[in-house]
């Protein structure tokens, strides 16, 4: 190759290299500020195509799902108000959850503390119906789920009608395990709705049926819930069962 030939190489080379540093330089000035956008929750799978994800294991797919959902939103540098979540699907994604692992407390955990602390109250509905389907499930300590939607109905949703759905279902579960204010949900819910005279045969007919299995401790607090959050004042005055307090 003689010298001529060299040279027309070389600054051939050069412009080469420029025209890509130019081009590479337009590109970038012209996507710099151009982001990735989050479509909101994506659509459900089937449960067949789901189980793809974990290689046909359903414990790996309820692992992988569960970690996606636990970040949707969450991710390329954003952070997401849980209040842009379409929740409608994202129970949705629950469910199919739930067909994995009834038995796991990791996806409830996301439900009741994680996308259950959204202000947007109207949203909670089919998060309220997934927490009720998992507190159901007959397993140990199952029933904290059900407790924990008969809150959010209550004080997140403000349905009342619903929280005592939920508060009747669990205070009938057969759970020695179960404390006992699990029992007296309704009751509490009763009283805030004006249905004191209900309220009041429900205590009263809790502390004739478990009175024999509970601690004197425990046995006060109910009787002082009675009293001084159920009677009015006059009336607690001269009521038998509040003497002793």
């Amino acid at each position: 190759m003689n010298l001529q030939t060299h040279t027309t190489h070389r600054q051939l080379w050069i412009i080469g290299l420029i025209g890509m540093v130019l081009i590479n330089g337009a590109l970038w000035l012209s996507v710099r500020d151009v982001k990735s956008r989050w479509t909101n929750v994506p659509p459900v799978p089937s449960r067949i195509s789901a189980a793809f994800s974990g290689l046909g294991d359903e414990q790996f797919a309820y692992r992988t799902i569960g970690l996606s959902v636990q970040n949707l939103g969450d991710t390329g540098g954003r952070v997401t108000n849980l209040a842009e979540y379409n929740y409608e699907t994202l129970g949705k994604w629950m469910m199919l959850e739930h067909s994995f692992d009834p038995v796991s407390n990791f996806m409830p955990t996301l439900a009741g503390f994680l996308f259950g602390a959204s202000n947007k109250s109207t949203d909670l509905k089919p998060i309220i119906d997934y927490m009720e389907i998992a507190g159901s499930v007959k397993a140990p300590q199952k029933w904290r789920w059900l407790a924990q939607a008969a809150f959010l109905a209550k004080h997140k949703m403000k349905d009342m009608n619903r929280a005592l759905e939920l508060a009747n279902k669990l205070a009938a579960m057969d759970d020695p395990d179960m404390p006992i204010w699990t029992k007296q949900m309704p009751g509490f819910i009763l009283n805030q709705q004006g249905e004191k005279q209900a309220a009041l045969a429900l205590m009263i007919q809790l502390l004739k049926t478990e009175g024999e299995k509970l601690n004197p401790t425990e046995i006060n607090a109910i009787k002082g819930y009675i009293c001084e959050q159920i009677f009015e004042p006059e009336e607690a005055k001269t009521h038998a069962l509040c003497q002793d307090l």
